[in-house]
């Protein structure tokens, strides 16, 4: 299946930038229509699922629904008729079957709005935190909205068949906790202006977004996220990407992510294996985690987890200067990746991530918040897109036995099930050296790495590696070492 491609620029709005009040209030318009749409399907359904006497807002819903439900169908039956009328111009044969789709009220046997019934509902009735944003960007705050109980019934349903996978029962859709929440606008709302301008509705201001407004593309919509105490604007553009060859992939790439080393990268094209360093990393999360215990002792001196308050300034600035050290670090070590992949005439790249792995880890204390405070995916997310530009594929695998198995005896490779054992031939001998069944001694996360590629592509290394005669063992002994600053 065929995907648009996409690309996405941020710009970051601080305090103190024209637009900054702007994107408040439009940000605060997007909570509160959320909050509010939750607040109707909440009512309407709590209302019919409960054997307990209707309080005030569940009969105040329901009784706007009564109110305007006929104006409702009103709307409807205009836009059959349109309908109807545009099909009767059209030749007999080539006629459609058109419906009317008229609404019902809910009922104790079916107790649920959907979002068309909200929508028309939000129209006719004129409601203010609706009309108080573009009709589209107001449509798609209530569709996430929509979602987020359209997963509630899918998790209660296998909650039932399945309650052993769950912690808990599954609970309906909060209200939004949160002073401001995410706004999209559609390119009908935001238009570039003297090729150097972004606009944006129900406002003069215009931001300028330089030479970003003459990229070669459709502009398809404009987010506005906040984040950490200032406004992210995502710019989405539609862009063109090459064609796909229709060779026959014959040079893999395997990823083996981790903490130590970030990332070790190794190919079946006879190149020395890389080691990305992970240490800064490491270094910049121990900091963080330390300079944030200590501000949210603070704040929470005195008082139990659920009272007082929980954030501030400060935090806020810890989190934004964590967030922006790792992206650039991952910005090069995800440039230099896909550089080498490009020298090695690279066709796949296979990354290994298991689901829930940072969920389930259990590698100790330390170990574990070393490794589920390093945001892999997000490293993942940039390898993806920068490989896809240069139409470079990206497999994400399972990487279950990949560190056990030795990859010079080629030893088979197993999903991972419970209660199923297996033996291997050779074996990690101590912490980042592995000994193959013949006694060869090699870097046991380039061991993993390349069992990643195995995974996908099993006769990868039919013919041993490329360009080294059948010695393995000296591609894989003394691989090269990458510091990312």
């Amino acid at each position: 299946m065929e995907h648009t491609p996409y690309k996405t620029y941020q710009i970051w709005i601080k305090k103190g930038h024209r637009l900054f009040s702007y994107f408040q209030m439009m940000c605060e318009h997007a909570k509160n229509l959320y909050n509010t749409s939750n607040f109707y399907y909440r009512q309407v359904y709590t209302a019919l699922t409960s054997n307990k006497p209707l309080h005030p807002l569940q009969e105040e819903v329901l009784q706007v629904i009564h109110t305007h439900i006929g104006r409702m169908n009103d709307i409807q039956l205009q836009a059959y008729q349109k309908r109807v009328a545009k099909e009767q111009m059209k030749p007999v044969d080539e006629r459609k079957e058109v419906k009317a789709n008229l609404f019902t009220k809910p009922t104790n046997e079916h107790p649920y709005i959907n979002y068309a019934f909200l929508d028309c509902l939000f129209k006719v009735s004129k409601q203010s935190d609706y009309l108080s944003l573009p009709i589209q960007s107001s449509q798609h705050v209530m569709k996430t909205m929509f979602q987020n109980w359209k997963s509630f019934f899918a998790s209660l349903s296998d909650y039932r068949k399945n309650p052993h996978k769950y912690k808990g029962k599954p609970r309906i859709p909060n209200y939004s906790s949160s002073k401001v929440k995410e706004v999209f606008f559609t390119n009908q709302d935001c238009v570039i202006k003297n090729d150097r301008y972004l606009k944006f509705p129900k406002t003069k201001e215009q931001l300028n977004i330089g030479k970003m407004a003459r990229i070669k593309g459709k502009l398809k919509q404009v987010r506005v996220l906040p984040k950490y105490g200032q406004f992210v604007v995502e710019v989405v553009w539609e862009c063109s990407l090459p064609e796909p060859t229709e060779k026959e992939p014959t040079h893999f790439m395997g990823i083996d992510l981790g903490i130590d080393n970030l990332a070790t990268v190794v190919a079946n094209t006879g190149m020395k294996p890389v080691l990305i360093k992970g240490k800064r990393i490491k270094s910049m999360n121990q900091y963080y985690n330390k300079q944030k215990a200590y501000y949210t002792s603070i704040l929470c001196h005195g008082k139990s987890s659920n009272q007082g308050q929980h954030t501030s300034k400060k935090l806020e600035r810890l989190h934004l200067n964590r967030h922006k050290q790792i992206k650039d670090l991952f910005h090069k070590a995800s440039r230099h990746i896909v550089n080498l992949a490009l020298q090695e005439q690279v066709d796949i790249i296979v990354i290994g991530q298991n689901k829930q792995w940072k969920q389930e880890s259990n590698i100790g204390k330390r170990n574990n918040q070393q490794f589920c405070f390093i945001p892999h995916r997000l490293l993942i997310q940039m390898i993806e897109y920068k490989a896809i530009e240069h139409g470079i594929q990206v497999v994400i695998t399972e990487e279950s036995y990949t560190s056990k198995a030795s990859f010079l005896d080629l030893d088979f490779l197993p999903t991972y099930e419970k209660e199923k054992t297996y033996s291997f031939s050779g074996k990690r001998i101590k912490r980042g050296l592995y000994k193959s069944a013949k006694g060869i001694l090699m870097n046991a996360d380039v061991n993993g790495a390349y069992n990643m590629i195995r995974k996908v592509v099993p006769n990868a290394f039919a013919n041993g590696i490329e360009g080294l005669n059948g010695s393995q063992s000296v591609n894989v002994s003394t691989p090269l070492v990458l510091s990312v600053q």
